[in-house]
């Protein structure tokens, strides 16, 4: 009968075993390389970047086609308020046939005005024909018009690069956001252990009226403190955690696999410097400033003449005297230069030079910008990586520390305060080199974006770092 009895509860953590080993239930670990690999497969920004890049294609291919004639067919019906006619008596030599009298008798004796009458069409006139036109001048406005597209195609590319570095930045200070969060839960979480330990030793002493009732009550608020801290630290990988899961585009919580790295030398300088005059930001300036100076030429073009062909063949048309009178087939050659024009071209060369000089001075003061920034972010970098070096034998002096305070005062020997005030060192000497390595992350990732060579931070992300073993050793 018990055993009948304890089967229910077998059945019931089996199914709650199996829902939690369900996509939905399970959290999703990856490497940085693969939060990377979403983020290009999945990143809306991105793929609206792609649509960009395809639609200045397409625009680009379809601006061949301005070279091509055109040719249009043409289809008309007309209703005349009258058929149009052709009175021969009008028309010399008989014009003056009906002033004499027997010019009179003889257009009686034929039967009349109405003889002389010869119908030239209907009132109702339906007609069709090819058109074509064929332009073989025009000032450099088809040539402007096909650069301004060819540029178009670069700025799209070059926009769509500036968001791609962007949101490998974001994914950067996000992933390893993440990592620095976990890191500071399990520093809080071992200081909150710690000094639970601590505090059930302090209780043990003042049982045995080994301590006064102070140093347990310091005791007892070091552990609540670190208790706070450590449910903070929680709170805070949480909200760290939901974003790096909506950025990648997860469908259950995202963790990391990757740690938090130093190196032991950062890229060389002028490598990083060479490489910044290729920043999509200057690229898509400099091409406006292309595009400004494309459509100065497109507006001077309109002072130019314009040359072209021309023809047409008729396809259908009524059975009339008109039809029959006007030609199957025309061409020629054409010429148009506008006098007074009133599209104003005089106003947009100057408008198109200002935009070229505005360009111009827009890129000269993003590339002073970009190289204050590349300089910046360098000695953050190399100060975030000399700083957690340095921390190295701190949390190794901390870490003794600590674990001396602790036998003194298990011993009777040493104040309870001593123990909060170790174990706060070495909380705090381990948050700091963790926040180094976070700085130290974040700026190479931004330096090495700068000068378009985001993807060598996944060999820096790889190589062995072992300076700080070294220091480890030197310290131990």
């Amino acid at each position: 009968m018990a055993e009948k009895a304890r089967r229910p509860g077998a059945v019931a953590l089996l199914l709650t075993a199996l829902l939690l080993c369900r996509p939905g239930f399970a959290d999703t670990a990856l490497t940085f390389s693969q939060a990377w690999e979403r983020v290009l497969a999945e990143d809306h920004a991105l793929a609206a970047g792609l649509a960009g890049q395809d639609q200045a294609q397409a625009l680009m291919e379809s601006a061949r086609s301005l070279l091509l004639p055109q040719v249009e067919l043409v289809g008309s019906y007309t209703r005349l308020d009258k058929p149009v006619e052709l009175d021969a008596l009008a028309m010399k030599p008989l014009d003056s046939l009906g002033d004499s009298l027997p010019g009179q008798l003889l257009i009686q004796l034929l039967g009349g005005q109405d003889a002389f009458m010869t119908p030239v069409t209907r009132r109702d006139i339906t007609s069709s024909s090819l058109v074509a036109f064929w332009p073989l001048y025009t000032g450099g406005k088809i040539s402007a018009t096909r650069r301004t597209l060819q540029l178009g195609r670069r700025e799209a590319a070059a926009l769509y690069e500036e968001v791609r570095r962007a949101r490998f930045l974001e994914l950067v200070s996000t992933y390893y956001g993440l990592v620095t969060a976990e890191k500071l839960v399990l520093t809080q979480e071992q200081a909150e252990s710690t000094l639970a330990h601590h505090l059930r030793a302090a209780e043990a002493l003042q049982r045995h009226a080994q301590i006064a009732e102070v140093e347990r009550l310091a005791a007892r608020s070091a552990y609540d403190q670190a208790r706070i801290a450590a449910r903070d630290a929680r709170a805070k990988r949480d909200t760290a955690r939901m974003v790096l899961t909506s950025l990648v585009h997860a469908d259950s919580p995202v963790t990391t696999r990757s740690r938090l790295f130093t190196n032991a030398a950062l890229p060389p300088r002028q490598e990083l410097l060479d490489g910044l005059a290729d920043h999509p930001s200057l690229r898509v300036l400099a091409l406006k400033k292309e595009q400004a100076g494309t459509l100065g030429e497109a507006a001077r073009g309109a002072y130019h003449p314009e040359v072209f062909l021309f023809g047409g063949y008729s396809v259908y048309e009524d059975d009339s005297l008109a039809s029959d009178l006007t030609p199957d087939w025309l061409v020629g050659l054409g010429v148009r230069l506008p006098l007074l024009d009133r599209s104003g071209r005089a106003g947009k060369i100057r408008a198109a030079d200002s935009a070229e000089e505005q360009a111009r001075q827009l890129y000269q003061g993003a590339q002073r910008k970009l190289s204050v920034l590349l300089e910046t972010q360098y000695r953050e970098a190399d100060n975030a990586r000399r700083t957690y070096q340095d921390l190295v034998s701190n949390v190794l002096l901390a870490e003794k520390t600590l674990h001396l305070r602790q036998r003194a005062f298990e011993e009777g020997l040493g104040r309870a305060l001593d123990v909060v005030d170790a174990e706060t060192a070495l909380t705090a000497a381990r948050t700091r080199r963790d926040a180094a390595a976070f700085r130290y992350v974040v700026a190479l990732a931004q330096i090495l974006a700068l000068s378009g060579r985001q993807e060598q931070f996944f060999l820096y992300q790889k190589k062995e770092r072992k300076q700080e073993h070294q220091q480890q050793e030197d310290a131990s």
